[in-house]
């Protein structure tokens, strides 16, 4: 993900189910600014190496990145995004070719894509991976309704191969990467019922989110309740692919046509297309970067009924927010603060 979201804590990038993907979401703080003139050299050489010897009048760049460097570079019949992770030492190995399985299996099934040219899991001291750079054409078209259009498409995209490990994969498709599943399971809806138990086995008197002041023993009951009611709801979901940062900034226009999908380094299964809906109903209802015209826009394209959707992604946000309190306690201590107090903003907005 090249524009928000952190991502590859040192845990699996999913060990931890819905807390994990949540942490992806959360950790922006800014870095030091990077060595622009050493940046573009490492990534003139990795397309040189990876992708086309010719070396002639390359340029490059430094584009926009939070957790991950991101570089164009161009000439001599190439143009290409080199990414690598701010990070080194909190990059998982088998991100980069989880991301890759997940782009062009969703442009198999009709989801624009950039191509990926080259995935190294060690380039230097890091994982690197180069994508072709997909240029931008103005468009009117309405860049909400696209993205919610294009995550009622990666819904339909068929994950056969995210079966049980006894199952073997049909012939002709690979099986899901581990780094794209949660710690409950390659089953992806029992997995989902595992995550809500967990969640709601977590709810019970001596919880140390009570002794943090996430939540009070008055709200306990009706966060089970929350829970509860989610877990019923949820039953007959959908489980597929989820892209996980549906936003403008990694959609590039291109007139007429279809708009491209880029930056598939938070994607993920579970619920289709909830999770898409919980991310941008987040962003609108609690981080206010998203205005409420946007977000029914955004359902509008998924299919959904926005005014029937909002209970149901009010009680998916305060798992997300539980969730995230508890891999803080067990994972990043340094971010606890900042947890507890999101969570204590959720639950007052979301507990009703």
């Amino acid at each position: 993900m090249d524009l928000d979201q952190d991502q590859h804590p040192h845990l699996h990038p999913h060990d931890d189910g819905h807390e994990a993907a949540a942490v992806m979401e959360s950790d922006s703080s800014p870095e030091p600014d990077p060595d622009e003139g050493a940046l573009v050299s490492l990534a003139a050489l990795a397309v040189e190496k990876l992708v086309s010897p010719a070396r002639g009048t390359r340029q490059g760049a430094l584009l926009p990145g939070v957790d991950t460097h991101v570089v164009r570079i161009w000439g001599d019949g190439v143009d290409v995004v080199v990414r690598t992770p701010r990070d080194a030492t909190g990059s998982a190995p088998d991100t980069d070719p989880a991301e890759r399985w997940a782009a062009e299996h969703a442009a198999r099934h009709g989801v624009p894509t950039p191509r990926v040219l080259a995935c190294e899991p060690e380039f230097g001291e890091a994982p690197l991976m180069i994508v072709e750079h997909v240029a931008t054409v103005a468009s009117d078209r309405d860049p909400w309704r696209d993205l919610g259009r294009l995550a009622a498409a990666l819904a339909e995209v068929p994950l056969d191969a995210a079966g049980p490990a006894s199952v073997e994969p049909e012939r002709g498709e690979s099986r899901v990467p581990d780094a794209l599943l949660t710690r409950f399971g390659r089953d992806l809806p029992e997995a989902w019922r595992r995550h809500l138990r967990y969640g709601l086995d977590s709810l019970v008197p001596g919880d140390r989110l009570l002794d943090l002041g996430v939540y009070d023993e008055q709200q306990r009951g009706p966060l089970r309740a929350a829970l509860e009611q989610l877990a019923v709801e949820s039953a007959g979901w959908r489980h597929g692919l989820v892209h996980g940062d549906l936003a403008p900034r990694n959609l590039v226009p291109r007139g007429a046509d279809d708009p491209v999908l880029i930056d598939w380094g938070t994607a993920r299964t579970g619920p289709v297309p909830w999770l898409e809906l919980d991310r941008v109903h987040r962003w609108s209802a609690l981080d206010g970067l998203v205005t409420v015209d946007e977000l029914r826009r955004f359902a509008d394209g998924v299919g959904v009924d926005l005014d029937d959707a909002l209970p149901t992604l009010r009680r998916l946000a305060l798992l997300h927010h539980l969730d995230l309190v508890r891999w803080a306690l067990e994972r990043r201590p340094d971010r606890l603060v900042r947890e507890v107090e999101e969570a204590r903003r959720a639950i007052a907005r979301c507990l009703r």
